[in-house]
């Protein structure tokens, strides 16, 4: 993808007289418009000559540009504005526009807009200074090199410097270097076009000059990321400044680190580690840009896998930017060193970065506050919390200043207070706000809701370059260079990424990425590949889930890892754990000593003390730099993703992008893929199935009063599913299906499966359903510790008569052994019931708020309190049933209009997460006589055959039944007096979703 760069204008139209008739209509302009200006600056070095202009100051850059230089260095960034921009109101223009001597000015404006927070204002002054570069093209050959190094002078070190940097060799370097620039005015040079400008000759400050373009272009790759790769405004820029140097050999030197900066910006990163530390320094010695020459060799090394280098260059920036009076360099380069540093390191970098601080504090708060930053970043990796404990309170006080404003620096601060708390033994996401929490919020503030005087700005690199993104592909995608960027923002933040900047990194994880998963979908649907559709359907129903978790699920990746069993992970996830953070090990130790709890002696306080401390560790972890493996929920093996699918066991699933569905069908080591078109319809043909057999109904008699309904279910079933050929055979005992939006309301086992009265698909084949491939695929060990079951029961079966509802909560009681009525005295908290049953029956209605579905409360008779609230399953030291039935649960099948099936999906989702194996959940709540029969034989069941069996029994009793429609509250009047009720009807049996992922048992391959 292109960047729009800069276009040169056309100044004169084509054609020989044409350009000297609009040329000398140009000048005659000009003279008209800066009558006293032309004539009073006609002649001498430095003047206008006839064309005029405007050039207040005489100096270049302006003076005014130093005064505000000063002042960004203080950390007064909206002062630091004004001055740059008054600054620039004082620089040169003339007939072309703005001269050189406003590159610098540009650049540091980008800087200030950088940290500030508003990266739109930091690109387009970014793209100015460079536009002014390209627009003077060559202008390097232009400078008599000769002045450049002032002969027999000897540059003192400033004072109060530590060794390290006091140790720099200066170069003095000039900052009045003379520039011809212009050229005669002929007739000749005016058919050639490009800039006007008469002969002139100027002391400048060309270094200071070169220095913001090299600033300008390594600010451009932090802003755009990849996005600036192969960009040809880059190059374009590259080509201006090509110069031989005129060959001096300290203006070879400088102009090498100048490209070596635009390579940077062009992601040539290898040509830059290889000309970086040839250009950075002159004879031994430091020019003025050497700094951001090492911080570019700096960036490029921690781009490696390894980070080699990448250290020993930003210690080495820290140094020759304090040597050099370019205190502005001094933090950023420290933050990449904390970032890049291992544990054993981290120890140099804190003190080397609270060394810097101290003696940077009255030079340049900007660069003080920054490093204390860094420092107490640089002190948690070393695991020293006092320490880091200090540093931050040292930047917190001088951010609080008045005449200090650092937003980004802040937001930076923010993260390493987060971390710092978690190291304390703070946890995220309590019931109480924690220091953590708090910390975490205002990093948050700064990425999604930043604002300057109540203006909304646009503060992170990820966010930009997603913006970006978006703009550029639109609807028009395809094709491998599409799909590559793509990928890139979908997947996890590059190493790189962490390293140098970890707030960043946290936005690039949490940001809305569905529109570029669906498109990813959408190309893997075109190209008919249906492996990668499936792999692509699965990443985005797990990031649909994930990205509802705080840090976009980081903590709950962590609790999956330490609490699986060996043999439930990869060969890659067991090492990261085994080899991982060493926190890791210390969490799995706690992990292991939670399933050696009993009953007796856990309560509420037992839980709360675990909990705060093994999710502070998880916390920590989380918030630490790099990527963790995905395991909430888990994800499919992108190269093999149906290795461990089980012969005669199908796997079907559908995602919606759009206006289309994409559907895979996998069976026996193949998988085929096909899409329906313009599924506008679909959710209006699912709700009248269901209101034809009674669901959702408020008028007239529920049931149907024919099987018409099955003529609608069997157009569903050749629109989902086109090849009526696919279950035709003998093939298939099991089918897992992954539903997507509507379709998690449609019972798909009632579908005819070839015609109106052909035979239904889950009377063939067992159907169960799994919320994401992953989910499906990935094998769960069976956990079992107490094969007592549990049994919650409100006023369901009987609702208008309590006697009756009690009798038949204990005839379920009675059938099955061992089984427990909650609530009863001594059972522990609801998040640690695992301990003390296995499985888990809730009779009674519940919802979920799908604007906070982990709020739902699992029990009805805790209903409000945050530690039986859905979300606390999620959280350490949970120890949920293994199996679970919520056999009152109201989805928006029921409601007016259907619902997009995130009440389904995300419950699911969240009770598979906190580790529950076995899920049966019903679509509409029934209740009465019928329930109760298929919960009687259910429970019975249960703590010997498991789930899938258990249910598919019970099933079956309740379609052979009779039921007397007295005793079936779903019922309305009109259907009380029918003669002969039974079981058969789906509004009693196809309501429930079955969810159970595949058995223990190593799967035998296809």
């Amino acid at each position: 993808m292109q960047i729009a760069g800069f276009k040169r204008s056309e100044i004169f139209p084509s054609g020989a007289m044409m350009r000297i008739f609009g040329g000398l209509i140009l000048i005659a302009g000009v003279l008209c418009v800066f009558p006293r200006m032309a004539s009073a600056q006609g002649s001498g070095l430095g003047t206008f000559g006839t064309l005029g202009g405007v050039e207040p100051g005489g100096q270049y850059p302006s003076q005014e540009y130093y005064l505000a230089l000063e002042i960004y260095r203080s950390g007064d960034l909206e002062q630091a504005i004004e001055g740059f921009e008054a600054a620039l109101r004082r620089g040169r223009r003339d007939v072309n526009g703005r001269w050189i001597d406003s590159i610098p000015v540009y650049a540091m404006l980008a800087e200030c807009y950088w940290h500030m927070g508003s990266l739109p204002q930091a690109r387009e002054s970014i793209d100015a200074a460079m536009q002014v570069a390209i627009r003077y093209r060559g202008w390097l050959n232009k400078v008599d090199w000769r002045s450049a190094v002032r002969e027999g002078v000897q540059v003192s070190p400033p004072s109060g410097l530590w060794p390290g940097a006091a140790a720099v060799k200066r170069i003095p370097t000039s900052d009045r270097i003379m520039f011809q620039s212009g050229k005669p005015l002929t007739e000749q040079t005016i058919q050639q076009g490009g800039v006007i400008e008469e002969p002139n000759l100027r002391a400048m400050d060309i270094i200071e000059i070169m220095r913001g373009l090299a600033i300008a272009s390594y600010r451009r790759r932090i802003v755009l990321g990849p996005l600036s790769k192969d960009d040809a405004f880059i190059a374009e820029l590259t080509e201006s400044v090509r110069t031989a140097g005129g060959g001096h050999p300290i203006a070879n030197s400088m102009a090498g680190a100048l490209h070596s900066t635009a390579r940077f910006a062009h992601h040539d990163d290898k040509r830059v580690l290889q000309e970086a530390s040839q250009t950075a320094f002159f004879g031994g010695g430091a020019h003025p840009l050497t700094a951001i020459t090492l911080l570019v060799q700096a960036s490029a090394a921690a781009e490696s896998d390894n980070a080699e280098g990448a250290l020993a260059a930003a210690l080495a920036c820290v140094n020759v930017a304090a040597a050099l009076d370019q205190p502005e360099w001094i933090g950023e380069a420290m933050q990449l060193a904390a970032g890049v540093a291992t544990d054993k390191e981290s120890v140099v970098v804190r003190n080397a970065a609270v060394v810097a601080a101290n003696a940077m504090q009255r030079k340049s708060r900007l660069a003080s506050v920054h490093c204390f930053v860094a420092a107490a970043d640089a002190a948690i990796k070393a695991r020293d919390y006092d320490a880091a404990t200090l540093a931050i309170g040292h930047a917190k006080s001088l951010s609080d200043r008045r005449d200090v404003l650092q937003p980004r620096i802040d937001s930076y601060g923010a993260y390493v207070a987060a971390r710092l708390a978690a190291g304390r033994g703070e946890a995220f996401g309590l019931q109480a706000t924690s220091v953590v929490d708090q910390a975490y919020g205002s990093m948050r503030a700064f990425i999604l809701n930043h604002r300057v005087r109540n203006r909304p700005l646009v503060s992170m690199p990820s966010i930009y370059q997603f913006a970006l993104l978006s703009q550029a592909l639109g609807t028009r995608m395809g094709g491998s260079t599409s799909d590559a960027v793509l990928n890139y923002y979908t997947g996890d933040p590059p190493a790189a990424l962490w390293r140098r900047d970890p707030v960043d990194a946290l936005t690039f994880l949490t940001i809305d990425r569905s529109k570029a998963l669906l498109m990813r979908l959408a190309i893997a649907a075109e190209q008919n590949d249906a492996k990668d559709v499936l792999v692509r359907t699965d990443t985005l129903l797990a990031e649909r889930f994930s990205q509802t978790l705080p840090m976009a699920g980081r903590v709950a990746h962590v609790r999956a890892l330490a609490n699986a069993d060996d043999k439930a992970l990869s060969d890659d996830q067991r090492l990261f754990r085994n080899q991982g953070p060493p926190e890791f090990k210390r969490l799995r130790q706690l992990v292991l000593a939670n399933a050696k709890l009993v009953p007796e002696t856990v309560n509420e306080g037992v839980v709360a003390q675990l909990g705060k401390e093994q999710e502070s560790v998880a916390t920590l972890i989380a918030l630490s730099r790099g990527t963790l493996p995905r395991l909430a929920p888990p994800r499919v093996d992108e190269k093999a993703p149906i290795e461990t699918l089980p012969k005669r066991t199908a796997l079907v699933s559908f995602a919606f992008a759009g206006n289309r569905l994409h559907a895979t069908f996998s069976l026996n080591g193949k998988t085929q893929m096909w899409t329906v078109n313009n599924t506008t319809r679909m959710p209006a043909m699912i709700a009248s199935v269901l209101r034809s057999i009674g669901v959702g109904k408020t008028r007239g008699s529920r049931l149907p009063e024919d099987t018409t309904w099955r003529k609608d279910a069997a157009t569903l079933m050749k629109l989902l599913f086109p090849d009526a050929s696919l279950f035709a055979g003998t093939d298939i005992d099991h089918l897992v299906i992954v539903p997507d939006g509507a379709l998690w309301y449609l019972p798909l086992e009632m579908l005819p499966m070839d015609g109106a009265d052909s035979e239904m698909l889950g009377d063939k084949i067992s159907v169960r359903y799994a919320a994401t491939p992953g989910l499906a695929l990935k094998p769960v060990p069976i956990r079992r510790r107490n094969p007592a079951v549990g049994i919650v029961a409100s006023r369901f079966f009987a609702p208008r008569d309590m006697e009756v509802n009690t009798a038949i909560t204990q005839s379920i009681i009675d059938a099955a052994e061992g089984s427990i009525l909650l609530p009863v005295a001594g059972m522990p908290p609801t998040t640690m019931l695992g301990i003390a049953m296995d499985s888990l029956i809730v009779a009674a209605p519940s919802v979920v708020d799908t604007s906070n579905p982990f709020a739902m409360s699992v029990l009805p008779y805790e209903a409000g309190k945050p530690h039986a609230a859905l979300g606390a399953w999620l959280q350490f030291p949970s120890q949920v049933p293994a199996t679970l039935a919520l056999a009152g649960f109201r989805s928006q099948a029921e409601a007016a209009r259907l619902g997009d099936g995130r009440d389904l999906f995300m419950v699911l989702c969240a009770l598979h997460t906190a580790g529950v194996r076995d899920v049966l959940i019903s679509r509409w709540a029934v209740g009465g006589e019928s329930t109760a029969i298929a919960l009687r034989e259910f429970s019975q069941e249960l703590p010997f055959s498991g789930m899938v069996d258990a249910w598919g029994r019970a099933r079956m009793v309740l379609r052979r039944t009779d039921l007397d429609p007295q005793t079936e509250p779903l019922l309305t009047h009109a259907d009380k007096d029918l003669e002969r009720v039974t079981g058969e009807e789906p509004l009693f049996w196809a309501g429930y979703l079955l969810s159970s992922p595949l058995a223990d048992d190593a799967p035998a391959k296809p």
